[in-house]
């Protein structure tokens, strides 16, 4: 069973499994946006994650589940962390309740640690919570830096030939896609695993630094592109004037600080098991190009 189904990590899941034959249960708020998973022959089911008994009907009878907790920001949030512990411990509930045995669960980089990391932290503690339902084999699957995360730097690049962000430009970051996730997450939904809590880090193809990303979206377009370092405050100041709510605000500059210092990091080394295949180039022929629509 998929969670989140109607998302990249959760579509890229279930249309990795679909294509390998395997019977799916495709779960989401609006099933409309599942339609294409449905057409496929998934099982469609309707349930919001913060429900905890519409979600424990969902996962009722289901050999294995993708938990995915809201992955990106509510920007307009008045208590964002609140927020992501509700519909943890509601995912929690209903793992318990509905006795699914084998779960895998999507967190991030950065999450052994319990506070300093933004939105992380929310992570930590959905962890936590499904670790303490008993009786259930479970993954907690760490992902890197999200490469579509550059597609929001689509217009600057495309008027000022820049990218403009608060990381330290020369900090190596795991960069992944959404994609790689899912297919990530598929797979271990297959794999047998041992009773006691597995995480399994994702650092994609190759670690990335700011100033990498922008030589080789350079290089696709034609074009030289930079990339500039704000600071913290002006970062803070931008998402203010976008409307962006104190509490999630606090989240987003807290990262930052986090990667720049090390506090945010990968732990486990380079492997075939936390490798990933699409490469950055391969990200920005693939989407931010298309996105960009000029070279």
């Amino acid at each position: 069973m998929i969670t989140g189904a109607g998302g990249r990590t959760g579509r890229a899941a279930a249309s990795h499994l679909l294509a390998h034959g395997h019977a799916v249960r495709v779960v989401g708020r609006d099933p409309s946006r599942l339609a294409d998973l449905t057409g496929r022959g998934a099982e469609p089911r309707r349930a919001d994650q913060s429900d905890p008994a519409a979600m424990a009907a969902a996962l009722h009878g289901a050999e294995a589940a993708y938990l995915v907790l809201q992955p990106n920001y509510l920007p307009d949030h008045p208590d964002f962390a609140a927020f992501q512990d509700r519909a943890a411990a509601a995912l929690a509930e209903a793992v318990a309740e509905s006795g699914v045995p084998r779960v895998v669960a999507l967190s991030s980089w950065g999450a052994q640690h319990a506070s300093g990391t933004g939105p992380v932290a929310g992570l930590h503690r959905f962890e936590e919570r499904l670790s303490a339902v008993p009786g259930v084999h479970l993954t907690f699957l760490r992902a890197g830096y999200y490469l579509e995360n550059f597609l929001d730097h689509v217009d600057s690049v495309r008027t000022h030939r820049t990218i403009t962000a608060p990381f330290d430009p020369d900090v190596p970051l795991p960069m992944i896609t959404t994609s790689d996730v899912g297919v990530a997450a598929a797979e271990e939904l297959l794999r047998p695993r041992p009773g006691t809590p597995i995480v399994r880090e994702l650092h994609g193809a190759r670690d990335v630094t700011m100033h990498e990303v922008a030589r080789a979206i350079a290089t696709a377009i034609g074009h030289p592109v930079t990339y500039e370092r704000c600071t913290t405050q002006a970062f803070d100041e931008r998402l203010r004037s976008a409307g962006v709510s104190d509490s999630v605000r606090a989240m987003m500059t807290e990262v930052p600080h986090a990667v720049n210092t090390g506090h945010l990091r990968a732990v486990q080394r380079r492997t075939p098991d936390t490798t990933t295949p699409t490469s950055l180039e391969d990200f920005i022929e693939a989407e931010f190009v298309p996105a960009l629509g000029t070279r």
